[in-house]
């Protein structure tokens, strides 16, 4: 039988091979899925051990959606299929007149803020330091599209500082 899951993968200080873990929560705590968890966790763990056909095209600390199949005779599970996971963005702009302007992009536990004014870093003050941030990204679903709309909705936000009577540049 067949289980589907998303692991991170880690390299096993052992044998140097790429390895994951698995755990299903107890019952009563939710649904029976599996769930990837890190070697050091909790909950009663099986290991996740990659197929031969896999082997050399997997990347540690990359999350993974994976097809799982039970180990015949073993305590664990071999991975069968692995892509990596891509998450959706959502880009919410936040204008306080005078004040406040920003842009927060979100996907997955990842949040990037465009903050010309009083960014921390500066690839979060300035467009194309966010664009380069968005671009290095894996993880990123129509990771163009997503940089086209950020790119559009900073100009517009760069504007209505302007309008505001900030100094804009670029």
């Amino acid at each position: 039988m067949i289980e589907k899951s998303r692991i991170k993968f880690t390299v096993s200080e052992e044998t140097g091979e790429i390895i994951g873990f698995v755990s299903r929560p107890p019952k009563g705590k939710g649904s029976s899925k599996l769930k990837g968890v890190c070697e050091d966790s909790i909950y009663r763990k099986k290991i996740c051990v990659l197929s031969a056909k896999l082997k050399g095209h997997i990347l540690p600390d990359k999350l993974y959606d994976v097809e799982l199949r039970p180990m015949f005779k073993q305590n664990g599970y071999i991975v069968e299929s692995a892509v990596p996971a891509l998450f959706e963005a959502t880009i919410e702009t936040i204008v306080v007149p005078k004040s406040i302007y920003q842009i927060k992009v979100e996907f997955g536990y990842k949040k990037i803020y465009f903050d010309p004014i009083d960014g921390k870093t500066p690839s979060s003050r300035t467009i194309n330091g966010v664009v380069k941030v968005l671009d290095k990204r894996d993880d990123l679903e129509n990771k163009a599209e997503v940089i086209g709309r950020f790119t559009k909705y900073a100009q517009e936000l760069l504007r209505l500082m302007k309008a505001d009577g900030y100094y804009v540049t670029g």
